[in-house]
């Protein structure tokens, strides 16, 4: 009996008592609280960082919005300087220029001054030597060839009112193509227009050809006659490469 005793305490002592449903559905309702409890908590950390982290990207784009403003005000403040500049430039070279056709319009030309040397009145130097754009009362065509001189005045609408030429004035053969011949011609060519009474108001001098009595002729006008001569055109014909000359001469 002593040596079954001991061992019946000894199994009593080492055996464990198995836990009741009580016990069981305790320990059960404990863990299922502390992992609710745990999730909770990691919840509620993960929705602050998340909150957070919300936070921080309102900030970074309140940041980069203001950023963004100011750098399109500075650009919008730059466009305004650039249109500034450039029209105060446009209105710089305007002014230039109409100053510049101010004193062009104040300074006297070089056709004017050529005129007050020579006649006396102002006149238009290019292609018509001297001479203003309204139309003359009289045209005086000279036609100065190598063998003659033929001179035709005519009215505003080109109509002839008489003609004269070195040989009509007496000159025959070789004499014809000459200075004398040509002075000669204006010289009977001014006693016809007194004959027939014409006035002549305004003249415009018209010279076609480079023979010696084209100079001679108009020298004449000029020493002669108080003519009011507004315009001297050259109409020489000047061929581009046109017909083909004559044979050269020979002696």
């Amino acid at each position: 009996m002593l040596s079954a005793l001991p061992r019946q305490a000894l199994r009593a002592a080492c055996t464990r008592p198995t836990p009741s449903a009580s016990c069981l559905r305790y320990y059960s309702s404990e863990k299922n609280s502390s992992g609710s409890s745990t999730e909770s908590s990691s919840g509620s950390e993960t929705d602050n960082n998340s909150k957070a982290n919300h936070e921080g990207e309102a900030l970074l784009n309140i940041l980069s919005s203001s950023s963004s403003s100011s750098a399109t005000q500075q650009q919008q403040a730059d466009r305004n300087a650039s249109r500034g500049d450039s029209a105060a430039r446009i209105m710089e070279t305007l002014s230039k220029a109409t100053d510049r056709q101010q004193q062009a319009s104040s300074r006297p030309s070089s056709s004017s001054f050529l005129n007050n040397k020579l006649f006396g009145s102002g006149a238009f130097l290019g292609r018509h030597f001297l001479g203003e754009t309204q139309t003359c009362s009289h045209n005086l065509h000279i036609h100065a060839s190598m063998n003659n001189t033929i001179l035709t005045l005519t009215d505003s609408n080109g109509d002839p009112i008489t003609t004269q030429s070195a040989g009509s004035a007496g000159l025959k053969k070789a004499a014809r193509s000459g200075p004398e011949a040509g002075y000669q011609a204006m010289m009977k060519m001014i006693e016809k227009v007194e004959e027939k009474n014409v006035h002549i108001q305004t003249l415009h001098v018209l010279m076609k050809g480079f023979g010696p009595g084209r100079d001679a002729a108009f020298k004449a006008i000029r020493a002669k006659t108080n003519w009011d001569i507004r315009r001297i055109s050259d109409t020489t014909p000047l061929p581009f490469n046109g017909c083909r000359p004559p044979k050269a001469r020979r002696l």
